[in-house]
Formats: C-alpha cells, sequence, structure tokens
C-alpha cells in the first residue's frame, strides 16, 4: 500500500498535536530538568525542548523549530519522512500514534518476534541494497540482524531488525527498516536504548561512525570491494540518527580508540546540509576530548547509493563485455 502524500489536513493537525517531549523520549533521546520553560536534552550540545512540548530550541546555534524540524534536524529525515515517523505511518501504510501518554509507565524493552527465515532481509540487503552477502549473513550470525514478523488486524508484516547490544550481550536497542526500496518506515522499538547502537568490533585504533546500520554495511563492502583494505579491520558504530550517545558508549568500553571518522549523509539537495554539519560539529567535540577526527563524505547522498550505483555501473560493464565477445 502506498503511504498517502500530501498529508490530510487532519494527519498535520495530529502531527503538530504530538508532544515533541513525548517524541524525543521515544526516539532515545534523554532529558533533564532545566528551567521551569524547558528541559535540556543530554550530550547534544545545548539542545533544549520546552515544556509545553511544542518546540525546541539549539542554544550553541541559534536553531529553533518545532517537532517536525526536530524530526529533520536531528533524525536526519526529509519533511516527509519526519511527517511518516511522527504519525508512526508505517511501511504498509498503518497509520498509528507516535504519543506516548506521560502517565504511562515506560513499556520495557523487547525484540520483535523473529520470522520464520530470513529470506526477504537477506534479498533486500544483498540484492536492493547491494550488501556483501558475506557481511550480511555475519550479522545475521551474530544476531544483529533478522527478519522481524508482527501481527496485527491488518495483517502480517516483516522488516528488516537491526539489533544493539550491551557491553554483557544483552540486547538493548533495535531498530526495524521497511524491506522495499521505495519504503521510507523506520522506526525504533519503544525503550530502545539509544547508548547502544548497531556495531562491528574492529581490531584497530579508527572508529568509523555512521548514522545507520544501512550506511554502516555499505561502507564495509565498499570497503571490501576495493581489495585493498581490510574490510574487519576498523571499529564501526551506527548512532541511529545524528546524535552520539553511542559514539561515547563505544569509546568508553573501547580505550584503544584514537581517530574517529564521521561518515554521514550528504544531504546536498537540501537548503542546509544536515549530516555534514553534524559531522563538523561532532569533530570540533571530540578533538577537545583528545582523539584524531576526521570527515569521510559520500560522493552521493549516502554511502549506501555509492555503493548501488558502484556495483550497478560495474554489472552494466560486465554485460557489455559479454555482449562483445558474443558479438
Amino acid at each position: 500500500m502506498i503511504n498517502k502524500y500530501p498529508f490530510t489536513e487532519e494527519e498535520m493537525r495530529q502531527v503538530f498535536e504530538t508532544s515533541l517531549i513525548d517524541f524525543a523520549i521515544n526516539n532515545g533521546f534523554k532529558l533533564k530538568e532545566s528551567d521551569y520553560k524547558t528541559f535540556k536534552v543530554e550530550n547534544m550540545g545545548g539542545l533544549f525542548i520546552f515544556k509545553d512540548g511544542k518546540g525546541f530550541y539549539q542554544f550553541t546555534t541559534g536553531k529553533k523549530g518545532n517537532i517536525v524540524d526536530f524530526a529533520k534536524e536531528y533524525l536526519g529525515l526529509n519533511f516527509k519522512q519526519a511527517v511518516e515517523n511522527i504519525l508512526g505511518i508505517r511501511a504498509y501504510g498503518y497509520i498509528g500514534s507516535f504519543y506516548v501518554n506521560k502517565e504511562k509507565t515506560k513499556k520495557p524493552f523487547e525484540l520483535p518476534p523473529k520470522a520464520e527465515n530470513f529470506n526477504r532481509v537477506i534479498a533486500y540487503l544483498v540484492s536492493t541494497r547491494k550488501i556483501d552477502r558475506e557481511i550480511v549473513n555475519y550479522f545475521i550470525n551474530q544476531d544483529k540482524i533478522y527478519q522481524s514478523k508482527e501481527e496485527d488486524k491488518k495483517g502480517i508484516f516483516y522488516n528488516c531488525a537491526f539489533v544493539g547490544y550491551d557491553e554483557n550481550n544483552v540486547a538493548k536497542y533495535c531498530s526495524l527498516r521497511g524491506l522495499s526500496s521505495t519504503s521510507h518506515f523506520r522506526k525504533d522499538i519503544e525503550s530502545s536504548d539509544k547508548n547502544y547502537g548497531f556495531v562491528f568490533n574492529g581490531t584497530n585504533k579508527n572508529l568509523y561512525v555512521f548514522e545507520s546500520p544501512i550506511d554502516l554495511l555499505s561502507h564495509m563492502t565498499l570497503f571490501k570491494l576495493s581489495q585493498k583494505i581490510d574490510h574487519k579491520q576498523d571499529n564501526r558504530v551506527s548512532c541511529g540518527g545524528l546524535f552520539n550517545m553511542a559514539i561515547d558508549t563505544y569509546l568508553k568500553h573501547n580505550k584503544h580508540i584514537e581517530n574517529i571518522i564521521f561518515c554521514f549523509d550528504n544531504d546536498f539537495d537540501k537548503k542546509e546540509n544536515y549530516g555534514q554539519d553534524k559531522a563538523r560539529e561532532f569533530c570540533r567535540m571530540y578533538k577537545e576530548q583528545g582523539y584524531n577526527c576526521y570527515l569521510h563524505k559520500p560522493k552521493n547522498k549516502d554511502f549506501n547509493e555509492d555503493l548501488v550505483k558502484l556495483v550497478t555501473r560495474q554489472q552494466d560493464l560486465k554485460e557489455e563485455v559479454e555482449d562483445e565477445f558474443e558479438r
């Protein structure tokens, strides 16, 4: 089913009636009391959310806005994705509410059920996203990727689940992604802890940082395709958006890291390049902590787009050679 766009007046009313406080907490941000008007968002360099839930203010940059602006700025979404995320519009067209009643007890974190097989996830990651099959199998064997299966009155629905673990190998975070090249569905499971990202533990002193698991997997694949770089030697972490809680956790438990390379999206088609702006901000922040910091910008929007275009060109070239040989 195709998601509705443009959105109805009723849907936009729901969006702007949703509390930004609840939305931020549901997406892993941690808030603490600041003053009688605001909550301070921890580890976000002067980011405040107003207690009426209607907007935010970033003290260090002067940026401010509503819930949609917040989703675009700090989750790296475009307008359509932001509205879908707030409404909870899923890949299969289900409309639910992202609103969390402040009086309700926060539900314990629980991974969604696994499907009988992971065929759709493998096909999506390998065939659609062009990620190396061996790399996909590694993460599946580590229980960091699987095919989720959820059922409600509308039917049975499958998604790709990316899981983050704590230092005791206990699952603390899970992000779902729709299994279609045209789907914008992405959602963190309720009570996910963004302090624990989707990671690959390497052997050297480098840490590559990404917005999403798919970009992390794509970057590993690009390294493997180069045949000049060992794709297993570098450490990698996906933050699940444009924030740094997972980075801090990884650094806390991996004291050998000396170099941090930020591989955020290249949002060159927008008025502001959110990914690269945030990468430069984090570079300054972690340099002050004594790390060597670098920017690694994709040629296209993100590293998966780089990978898909590269593999497609290689396949086209191979077909041209085969056709010429046959002639």
